[in-house]
């Protein structure tokens, strides 16, 4: 295992050992998508491929949630703890450090969505379908990649604030909004319908509920892979952009 991987790889360890110790955790990968279900059923309650899709909109919906509080803030925890420098200034690249703590932090997320959908889709009775498991395997890689990259963009963010908690709030509900994933892309204004059609996260539905209800397409998988890779490119260009800026500043390590 090269150096390079192996540093990756610990620091995706590591962040999976501190998300376990995070109350966040549980609200935003535990209660949220179980509170979303619940009062999304209460609606109406759905027929086998409505709650199929029901099911993957609430997951999706969640592990944004997820990505903004936990992902997103890997750089501000490390800020708040006085280890941003060391993480900034190592031998190994810090763009590769911070990809592996978003990872971490991302696979951790999806375990817990998906445990709390699957527990609460259960007690609620949905009659869920899976056509082809395989396919959705393959979409919940793209969508580990795909929160890993995202969550590395938004850290940037915070790198260059001191105001994080607001900018949470003010990133994570217009996606609730206008994601096209809880409230379907067709229900928003027309001068509105592009924006989901730049998240990867609405590609990624479509594409598991296709697979989970028998109408398999790689077009919506190919277009959540292409954005993902503009994800990444976009973090990579930010975060060198971020360390910079606030090297300048002086503001590196302040809490």
């Amino acid at each position: 295992m090269s150096g390079a991987l192996w540093m990756f790889l610990t620091a995706a360890r590591m962040e999976q050992r501190a998300m376990r110790r995070n109350p966040l955790l549980l609200v935003n990968s535990g209660m949220l998508p179980a509170v979303f279900l619940v009062t999304a059923v209460e609606t109406g309650r759905p027929g086998r491929d409505g709650a199929t899709e029901l099911v993957v909109a609430v997951a999706l919906t969640a592990l944004w949630g997820s990505t903004v509080w936990m992902s997103g803030g890997v750089l501000r925890r490390e800020r708040t703890y006085g280890t941003l420098a060391r993480c900034v200034s190592g031998v190994w690249s810090p763009y590769l450090v911070l990809l592996g703590k978003s990872l971490g932090a991302t696979v951790t997320s999806v375990g817990a969505i998906l445990v709390s959908t699957g527990v609460t889709a259960a007690a609620l009775g949905l009659p869920l379908s899976v056509a082809h498991p395989g396919w959705i395997a393959v979409s919940l890689v793209v969508l580990v990649c795909s929160g890993t990259a995202l969550g590395a963009l938004v850290s940037c963010l915070f790198l260059v604030t001191r105001n994080g908690l607001v900018w949470s709030h003010a990133l994570m509900y217009p996606v609730f909004v206008l994601g096209g994933l809880l409230i379907p892309a067709d229900a928003l204004p027309e001068w509105l319908r592009w924006v989901p059609e730049m998240i990867s996260l609405h590609w990624i539905k479509d594409c598991m509920v296709g697979a989970a209800t028998g109408d398999v397409t790689a077009t919506p998988l190919g277009i959540a892979t292409l954005l993902t890779f503009g994800y990444f490119s976009a973090a990579g260009f930010a975060y060198r952009r971020s360390v910079e800026v606030s090297r300048k500043g002086g503001t590196l390590d302040l809490a």
